[in-house]
């Protein structure tokens, strides 16, 4: 045993006397240097180093997400001794305090964290300024693992520059061509007598019987006709040519009233060559179609221009489409349109852009487009509710799947994917939008990868994780706990 101490009391003495000796040697080497040396030069200014707080052997050139875990990137220097950074930490701005394990939960001051009990890291307005844009207020970056993203199925795709097509899909409504209605009245009064088309909806033919009218002017200018003609011809002998040329004119005056009352030549014509006067007179309709309005009623008495029927030729019809605003600037005359309908699964019929209104309805802030569409089977009625798609005017921008798009009513978010299972909502300005892909014309950059499939339950992971978000009026408590349960085995805030 006093061996034994012995020898621990022999090495001690000799280590004390090596530490002397060094620091005997050092003194004398320093007190040989010339005066006017400097001291020992100070370590060059190490650049600036990024590292992650749980890898500390992760290390980057620049701000952004750890490769094994997704954590924000702290700043490191090279020499711990003496570090430098490229802008005084006293100038810098920190826009708040947060815990790495939980970057979406912000604190206005330094201190614990209440979470994992780790020091607050700040987060500086420059290092924000050089990682990209600022999340959207209420949003959070989401982390899922392997296995969670594979149960809800997260599919991506890159942000990359396409030929976008500016179809529009909208509804319409089946209308009848102005220019094939027609109306059906008369141009002297009288009273209806017969009616021969008795039913709205009727088909009519070019020149069929409408209805029989009784005249009272009608029959006493047909008296006259015949006074006329038997003037004309018991003059026709006389000696005085002035008076035969006159019994003419009135004949021809008196036929041209009754054409001027749309009365046919051959009607005239028989009524001059039988000598007797008809007391009805039948009104025919002036084109093919259906009777889309029935006035006329039977004993009805009717005065010149009083509307009995309306017939319209339906072989080819309109359809009213509305449009956007958005979409007026990828539609124009003369574009490809198809129209389908609910009754006729499966099939689609082919017209174009006949018209776009010069008008904007206050009601639902939407233009009108007219399409003009065959109808020789009569399978399209006025006021039947089709869907139109309107093959718009293409071209090349940058573009993501429509999928990709969350509408959250003020405002258009997509999310990316900036590591394997890390995913950032990103705030979008869309263009036009085709039948899969739609336009970017903000927020995302060509290269980058977008969620297309299980975004919405990522946007509900996303808000969930924003909340408390807002600075706290002290450190040590997140800026609001909104019904935020700490998981088991954490403090509660």
């Amino acid at each position: 045993m006093r061996t034994n101490k012995t020898f621990r009391a022999a090495v001690c003495r000799a280590l004390a006397l090596g530490m002397t000796l060094a620091v005997l040697g050092t003194w004398v080497a320093c007190s040989r240097r010339p005066s006017g040396a400097s001291a020992t030069p100070a370590p060059a200014a190490a650049a600036r180093k990024w590292t992650c707080a749980m890898h500390p052997q992760v290390s980057s050139d620049k701000p952004g997400k750890c490769p094994i875990c997704g954590m924000d990137l702290i700043p490191k220097m090279e020499s711990a001794s003496n570090p430098v950074s490229p802008v005084p930490t006293s100038e810098r701005r920190v826009l708040y305090w947060y815990d790495p394990m939980k970057p979406e939960v912000h604190f206005d001051k330094p201190g614990k964290s209440p979470f994992m009990n780790m020091d607050l890291l700040p987060r500086y307005a420059e290092d924000q300024a050089a990682e990209g844009p600022a999340l959207p207020p209420g949003f959070s970056v989401v982390r899922l693992p392997l296995e969670r993203r594979q149960e809800i199925g997260v599919t991506t795709a890159r942000v990359e520059r396409r030929r976008i097509a500016g179809a529009v899909e909208t509804n319409g409504v089946v209308a009848e061509d102005e220019g094939r209605v027609h109306a059906v009245n008369a141009r002297f009064s009288g009273y209806i007598e017969k009616l021969y088309v008795d039913r709205t909806g009727q088909p009519v033919r070019k020149g069929q019987p409408l209805l029989a009218v009784f005249s009272p002017d009608l029959v006493a200018t047909e008296r006259e006709l015949l006074l006329a003609a038997e003037n004309v011809r018991r003059l026709s002998g006389a000696s005085s040519p002035e008076a035969a040329s006159d019994a003419r004119a009135l004949l021809e005056a008196t036929r041209q009233r009754l054409r001027l009352w749309e009365i046919p030549d051959s009607e005239v014509a028989r009524i001059e060559k039988t000598g007797v006067v008809a007391r009805d007179l039948n009104l025919d309709s002036p084109v093919s179609g259906v009777v889309l309005k029935k006035e006329a009623v039977a004993g009805m008495a009717i005065t010149a221009g009083m509307p009995l029927y309306t017939v319209a030729d339906l072989s080819e019809v309109w359809v009213l489409a509305d449009l956007y605003q958005s979409e007026m600037a990828v539609i124009s005359k003369g574009d490809a349109a198809t129209v389908s309908a609910s009754f006729l699964p499966g099939e689609t019929f082919q017209g174009r852009v006949d018209f776009v209104y010069p008008t904007l309805s206050e009601e639902t802030r939407t233009v009108k487009v007219r399409l003009v569409l065959p109808n020789t089977n009569g399978l399209f009625k006025p006021g039947m509710f089709v869907r139109v798609s309107l093959a718009g005017k293409g071209r090349e921008v940058l573009g993501i799947p429509r999928s990709a798009l969350i509408q959250t009513g003020d405002r258009q978010i997509a999310f990316i994917e900036q590591s394997p299972g890390v995913y950032a909502p990103r705030e979008v300005v869309a263009g036009i939008a085709g039948k899969d892909y739609v336009e970017v014309r903000s927020g995302l950059s060509e290269g980058e990868t977008v969620v297309t499939s299980a975004n919405f339950l990522i946007d509900s992971e996303s808000r969930i994780g924003a909340i408390g978000a807002a600075p706290a009026g002290s450190a040590g408590q997140p800026a609001q706990s909104l019904g935020v349960k700490p998981t088991p085995g954490e403090p509660r805030p």
